[in-house]
């Protein structure tokens, strides 16, 4: 059993440098038709959640939707992810976080990488309150639908058209 569980986290950490994650064909979502188009320029997303079964769902999710994505599993490897790799042009993270937190990886995101888009999502936070302190940045609910996250990664205003 051991030997699993090493094996599994060895296995998601190569995701963040893999591009080939998730193989070609591969979709996390049931068979019930044409997925829905992706944004007009492919997307290079990384995800940040230390929740890492719901940071690769959600990577895997939108590879299947036709965005390249990358996984990373906190704020610091985030940066590293992003100094590394000067083709994400966006990020979709996670607000609530040990050590840097969402909103302080946005900020810091937002001064290193300005053409990085930046989309939050929270469970513990309402995203209409955020919005009221001024955070700049388009904030969505967990649980949230894939399909609103990509609505949001491709919106240039960060609204959605029936918000």
């Amino acid at each position: 059993m051991k030997a699993a569980m090493l094996t599994s986290t060895v296995h998601r950490r190569q995701r963040v440098a893999d591009p080939s994650f998730p193989p070609a064909g591969w979709s996390a979502m049931p068979d019930d038709g044409p997925a829905p188009a992706p944004a007009s320029t492919r997307r290079k997303v990384l995800v940040i959640d230390d929740e890492p079964d719901l940071a690769d769902l959600t990577g895997a999710l939108l590879c299947s939707h036709g965005l390249d994505a990358r996984v990373a599993y906190s704020g610091l490897e985030a940066l590293a992810v992003l100094e590394a790799d000067p083709e994400i042009d966006a990020i979709f993270s996670d607000v609530m976080m040990p050590g840097m937190n969402g909103l302080q990886l946005a900020e810091v995101v937002g001064r290193l990488y300005p053409n990085v888009r930046i989309v939050l999502a929270t469970g513990f936070t309402a995203p209409s309150l955020m919005e009221t302190r001024g955070q700049p940045h388009p904030c969505i609910a967990k649980p949230y639908r894939i399909e609103t996250v990509i609505a949001l990664l491709a919106s240039r205003t960060g609204r959605l058209a029936d918000s």
